[in-house]
């Protein structure tokens, strides 16, 4: 046959591929990160143990507590010896992890940091710190009480999500003290269950985000989108741009936290702090977004 009439075929890549590292734990997105409404890390912590059949109380024993303690044994110990310690500690401390406060989940501490740091190795994600306020660590801003003591929700967004078959979950931004109302459908946000008016902790391991802990009822509900005609009277107003001006400030989180003009800055023990809360009140009156109101705290 001549070789004009050959069949030429593609030629095969024999090299061998290189795979990504692989991670213990699926590697599931947050959601939301970048948004006003992202995540939060107990939310996800949920999300995380049902997308592997197990509950939080089993992700917590078997897969961070063992890598949170491992990491604070002394060095120098055979891996042998620090097994064992982990394995006692569990025994010990294990109800450390299993706290049921927003304080212990998503604030600012070195717990929080190692607890991150542990979920980031098992799923191989870079962004859970910012399902936190680890980010905001090094803002001037006071922090003490920033978050509700119980679990605040808007059914409109629990029953949207469900309708269109995305995944449910519980926004850093409701978990904030400041935060009375949904900024989307601009009503305040539910403490009780509908059904029998039990009030939700906020982190519920046993449950799956948006039902009631006691009943297991739906917490979520249809409701209508708002009216922009006309205002709900002047507190509303505030507490509506508080929600706003916090979820604008979490969605710039990720961009804010390499920006040269939000830095770290020492402060003198003689000069107290504003809280979050007096902050957005201070912008607020001036007509200040968040992020300019930081970078003239950095400045002063």
């Amino acid at each position: 046959m001549p070789v004009e009439n050959l069949k030429l075929y593609q030629s095969w890549e024999l090299e061998q591929p290189i795979l990504p590292e692989r991670s213990r734990l699926f590697s599931l997105p947050p959601v939301g990160v970048g948004t006003a409404i992202v995540e939060s890390l107990s939310s996800y912590l949920i999300r995380l143990a049902d997308a592997h059949g197990i509950t939080v109380g089993g992700l917590i024993r078997y897969y961070i507590a063992p890598l949170f303690f491992l990491n604070e044994q002394p060095p120098g110990l055979s891996k042998k010896d620090a097994i064992e310690l982990v394995v006692v500690r569990l025994r010990k401390e294990l109800a450390i992890l299993q706290q049921p406060t927003a304080q212990f989940w998503l604030s600012q501490t070195q717990h929080v940091s190692k607890v991150v740091n542990v979920l980031e190795i098992l799923t191989g994600r870079k962004d859970i710190s910012y399902l936190t306020l680890l980010p905001w660590k090094t803002w001037r801003l006071s922090f003490n009480h920033i978050f509700h003591t119980q679990q605040r929700w808007c059914a409109g967004c629990y029953q949207d999500w469900r309708d269109a078959n995305t995944p449910v979950y519980q926004p850093l931004l409701w978990a904030l003290e400041p935060v009375t109302v949904c900024p989307y459908h601009q009503r305040y946000l539910q403490i009780y269950c509908l059904c029998y008016g039990h009030t939700q902790p906020f982190f519920q391991p046993q449950k799956l985000n948006g039902y009631c802990h006691e009943c297991d009822a739906w917490l979520g509900r249809n409701l209508d989108l708002p009216s922009h005609s006309r205002s709900k009277g002047r507190k509303f107003d505030r507490d509506l741009w508080i929600a706003q001006a916090l979820g604008n400030l979490l969605a710039a989180t990720p961009s804010l936290h390499t920006n040269p003009l939000i830095r770290e800055t020492k402060v003198t023990p003689k000069r107290t702090l504003p809280t979050l809360y007096k902050f957005l009140r201070w912008c607020y009156k001036l007509s200040l977004s968040p992020v300019e109101g930081l970078n003239l705290l950095e400045i002063q």
